[in-house]
């Protein structure tokens, strides 16, 4: 007795987590950060909304810009003026003046 067992054919242009059963997670493109005045707290909270953004900066081939709105707010954000692999600060809200750029650890 024969067992013919037909196994599923998938083609390369076939993601199954792609699939309508497992969606694609969306990445976020901007986070707002508010921070404390204790400098430690707001590097921390900063370094943990870059990673999550990184994953979507990566995918679109851009960095990420950090900017301070307002003492304590910031809003980090994949950008696509800047580099891909770097983060670059702006401590204004107007992009442009005063950015460093940062490379990504």
């Amino acid at each position: 007795m024969s067992y013919n067992a037909q196994e599923p054919e998938f083609s390369a242009a076939f993601s199954i987590t792609g699939c309508v059963l497992f969606p694609s997670p969306v990445l976020p493109l901007a986070l707002e950060v508010l921070a404390s005045e204790e400098p430690q707290s707001k590097d921390e909270k900063l370094n943990r909304a870059i990673c999550r953004l990184i994953p979507a900066a990566l995918e679109r081939k851009q960095g990420i810009l950090i900017i301070q709105s307002d003492y304590g707010k910031y809003t980090v954000r994949v950008d696509p003026e800047v580099p891909c692999g770097t983060t670059r600060e702006s401590p204004y809200r107007h992009e442009a003046a005063g950015s460093e750029e940062v490379p990504f650890n």
